[in-house]
């Protein structure tokens, strides 16, 4: 499902993705950089620095922590990471959703105009 069908797809099958999401979701960002091993004759010497993959989150005490990424499950984690935002665009939408429901029964009942 992409992003455009979110208004359009019912809200079972909505909640039904979000428990699939919850299982591979990681919180965070993928920041790629280079980095330099000080070995003269190392071709990052010359400029060509080896990659270097790293987790960045905020974590409960207030701060940013990151971990880094093993070469072997990038790909996971880059997943992870994009099944996190489609959770927390899904939540967003049920969450709409309940909002324009909870003013509509107000209004019904008389609770609000």
């Amino acid at each position: 499902m992409s992003l455009d069908h979110l208004t359009s797809t019912p809200d079972a099958a909505l909640r039904r993705e979000l428990g699939r999401l919850a299982r591979q979701m990681l919180f965070g960002t993928i920041a790629e950089r280079g980095r330099v091993c000080g070995k003269p004759t190392c071709r990052c010497a010359r400029g060509e620095k080896h990659p270097v993959v790293q987790l960045s989150y905020w974590a409960p005490e207030g701060q940013t922590r990151g971990h880094h990424v093993p070469h072997p499950v990038v790909e996971s984690v880059r997943a992870g990471v994009a099944a996190w935002h489609r959770f927390e665009a899904i939540a967003r939408a049920l969450a709409e959703r309940n909002r324009a429901q909870v003013w509509t029964r107000a209004r019904r009942r008389g609770q609000i105009r």
